[in-house]
């Protein structure tokens, strides 16, 4: 154990040294002789047996991440390790999180080294005590790295005091729109402060068949004042008076001023409402960092037409964003390679370099303080007219507010999915759909604990 111990230490001081820029030689050498299989005694003719390559499993779910992966893979066997194989499998969300779950229910048979887990999905993981994953706090502690990851964000990943993943993403919330047409009916997104002034505008541009915001997330806003569908302590809140009285005011954007409707399709995902997008049938959007690269992937021929702004404050001088999402990289217990996926960890997940990319990647600002200030986060984005997207996220990051866990979110989501097209529709009330899952939660946490 104690050699072992000192041997990941090792590790962790080389790691160190490429974490800044590009690894030389000098850097790497060592590095790469802590990582590597020891290699046996020379044979009789002279010659070394080979080295074993280490191969390694990573699911995702999404591709943005995986590409990076990828990429980050490649770095890692050149700089680090070249015996080293990573094969990232890509697995529809769903899909992903049942096959992962049912894995480690079995004793992590069929699992992967390294999985990526959505926060929504994260608190299922928990549910019935080990969740299978490895438990990275010593680790974190040891490399500084817990003083170097904003907290908020890793609170999603974390519970009765062990921290079993680290957060792709800040996940700031601002608002993308149309500055093309926006800046043709003569308004000026940045003078707009308030939620009340942008509904004032908003009327400017809304007609029949383009509208000036879809339904946005009942979960990012009413983060932004403060609230949450659980509170710090685990306990539901959904049906609190502030979160009813939010879906409320998102309803109200349609039933009362005109200016929204329900997303086309149904969501802010699917190829109906990028092809309606395409259309310019709607103006803006708010969106977490994340969507920045879905704009970019699914609407590329929109290039040069859109800019972002802080989100308009719910009261004049109020928060100006919210956290939307989060996806967190964690290690399975059985894996037999824990200490080579933990040094891929640090070389991808908890190094500058590694933020950066995938940044520039996928737009994912980096909840990894010392790459925030980072150049290459600040370059001018084409697709975003030129803009600093990155001192954006950055501008509005302190104010993040958090999103706390529980075992019992995702049961909560899952019952709440099927209720928000006849939430939008007129046909089921805010006020009693949300009331009916949180009872119904609430029942399931009384009867577990």
């Amino acid at each position: 154990m104690e050699e072992q111990k000192s041997r990941r230490q090792l590790s962790r001081r080389d790691m160190l040294k490429i974490m800044g820029v590009s690894a030389g030689a000098m850097a790497v050498a060592p590095l790469i002789a802590s990582c590597a299989p020891a290699v046996g005694p020379a044979s009789s003719g002279g010659t070394s047996p080979a080295v074993e390559t280490v191969k390694l499993e990573l699911w995702t779910f999404v591709n943005t991440h995986a590409r990076w992966f990828r990429e980050m893979a490649d770095k890692y066997k050149q700089e680090v390790n070249p015996n080293f194989e990573l094969n990232v499998s890509e697995i529809a969300y769903s899909d992903m999180h049942d096959k992962l779950q049912i894995a480690l229910q079995s004793g992590g048979v069929g699992a992967p080294d390294i999985s990526d887990i959505e926060q929504g999905r994260f608190g299922g993981f928990l549910r019935g005590g080990d969740p299978g994953l490895v438990d990275l706090k010593d680790w974190l502690n040891e490399g500084g790295y817990s003083e170097q990851l904003v907290q908020a964000r890793q609170a999603l990943y974390s519970y009765q005091g062990k921290v079993y993943g680290i957060e792709h993403a800040l996940t700031p919330v601002v608002l993308y729109y149309r500055a093309d047409l926006w800046e043709a009916a003569g308004v000026d997104m940045t003078q707009v402060e308030t939620w009340e002034d942008f509904i004032a505008v908003a009327k400017q541009v809304s007609t029949d068949d383009v509208k000036a915001i879809p339904f946005e997330d009942h979960g990012a806003m009413l983060r932004q004042r403060g609230g949450d569908w659980f509170d710090v302590d685990g306990n539901v809140m959904l049906d609190s008076a502030i979160s009813i009285e939010t879906m409320d005011q998102i309803l109200a954007w349609r039933d009362v001023y005109g200016i929204a409707d329900a997303p086309t399709g149904g969501n802010w995902f699917n190829n109906d409402w990028y092809a309606a997008v395409k259309e310019g049938k709607w103006l803006s959007h708010i969106g977490a960092d994340w969507y920045a690269g879905f704009f970019k992937d699914n609407a590329p021929e929109l290039s040069g037409k859109w800019k972002a702004v802080a989100m308009p404050a719910w009261e004049k001088g109020g928060v100006r964003t919210s956290c939307w999402g989060g996806t967190g990289n964690c290690i399975v217990k059985t894996s037999p390679h824990v200490e080579e996926a933990w040094q891929f960890q640090q070389f991808s997940m908890l190094s500058k370099e590694g933020n950066v990319r995938r940044y520039e990647l996928t737009n994912l600002f980096p909840p990894f303080i010392p790459a925030m200030d980072d150049p290459r986060l600040h370059k001018p984005d084409e697709y975003f007219s030129g803009q600093d997207l990155g001192g954006l996220f950055a501008e509005v990051g302190p104010t993040v507010p958090p999103q706390y866990q529980s075992p019992y979110r995702a049961e909560l989501q899952s019952k709440l999915e099927p209720m928000w097209q006849d939430i939008y529709d007129g046909k089921l009330k805010p006020a009693d759909a949300f009331k009916q899952v949180s009872d119904e939660v609430r029942k399931t946490i009384e009867q577990e604990s």
